[in-house]
């Protein structure tokens, strides 16, 4: 299915209300209910901490991350978002009220945390108040000119780092977020405009690398590409990976993050691509070999709001490697 954004001030717009159910509140207008709506526990945990590590999730993203029952957590982001502020002042955001998609009935709602909803997490001193917070949410830092393109990717990108906390938390498993990892990062990391953005030097230019997302399991650091095959591999995407080996090999994550080891993780929806990457990858190593790279291909990352709900697969699921035996974040 494809997929075209249309502004707010398109006049076909303007004849949606009357096609909309009166039975139900719309999903594109907020509607003044919810004057002495109480915020839960659940509410906080469920929804308002994941989206602010996220630039937006859908609906189906946060039932599955959410410990409610589905019909529950789909309730409250209505009830929420639904909730009276002024201007923006509200607990949640939706995407549809800055982009409107010409198919926009048959798209999920993408979910953004609200202003009161950021200072109620801050009060509990659930996330920090600095600006490092909100310039490294996961999915909102792509620079890809088309709109929908830089959408779809971001997407991807959440919807792979979120499945894999899932399977963690399901084993059980120590797992730190980006926000973790950042509060012991160095002043100046914290301090740049784009906190996950490495500075390093190749071939004598200065350049950096910003990995998609950022966690770490016990005490191993991973970076997360997300690859929807629209860049050149031999240009872009080994670029990324010698950046990757420099900021490793010299030490730079020690200095800006304060971590002493990185694994990348590198996942397309095509077969294709994952060989060819880890071809470019062959021809780079050392003898052949790297176990700092893993790759995963999965068709079902090629649709665009279509994609299976988040259930831990990516982090059981084998990573291969060049060299070396196929790497699983959950042995």
């Amino acid at each position: 299915m494809s997929f075209v954004y249309i502004d707010h001030d398109v006049s076909y717009f303007s004849i949606m209300p009357s096609i909309i159910s009166t039975k139900r509140r719309s999903h594109l207008t907020r509607s003044a209910t919810g004057k002495g709506l109480k915020i839960t526990d659940r509410d906080i945990l469920d929804i308002f901490e994941p989206l602010s590590r996220h630039a937006q999730l859908t609906t189906r993203q946060l039932v599955a991350f959410g410990s409610r029952y589905p019909t529950i957590t789909k309730a409250r982001l209505g009830e929420l978002w639904h909730v009276t502020g002024d201007q923006r002042s509200h607990y949640l955001h939706r995407l549809n009220e800055d982009v409107r998609f010409a198919n926009h009935l048959f798209i999920e709602d993408l979910h953004r945390l609200g202003v009161e909803g950021e200072k109620l997490l801050c009060a509990k001193g659930i996330i920090s108040d600095e600006p490092w917070v909100n310039a490294s949410r996961i999915g909102g830092g792509s620079t890809t000119p088309s709109r929908v393109i830089r959408l779809a990717h971001d997407h991807m990108a959440s919807d792979i780092a979120l499945d894999i906390e899932i399977g963690l938390r399901r084993a059980s498993l120590s797992y730190r977020s980006h926000l973790d990892i950042l509060r012991a990062a160095s002043p100046a990391a914290r301090s740049a405009k784009r906190p996950l953005q490495i500075p390093v030097t190749l071939n004598g230019e200065r350049t950096s690398i910003e990995p998609d997302a950022l966690f770490a399991i016990g005490d191993r650091n991973y970076a997360l590409e997300t690859d929807k095959g629209t860049e050149s591999i031999r240009t872009v995407i080994v670029a990324k990976i010698l950046a990757y080996r420099e900021i490793v090999a010299s030490g730079i994550i020690d200095e800006w993050l304060r971590i002493d080891n990185l694994t990348v993780l590198f996942a397309t929806p095509s077969d294709v691509r994952k060989r060819n990457i880890m071809h470019e990858l062959e021809t780079i190593a050392r003898h052949g070999r790297s176990a700092m790279f893993g790759f995963y291909a999965d068709p079902a990352l090629a649709s665009f709001m279509q994609a299976t709900p988040p259930s831990g697969r990516y982090a059981t699921m084998p990573w291969a490697r060049v060299g070396f035996d196929d790497l699983r974040l959950i042995a």
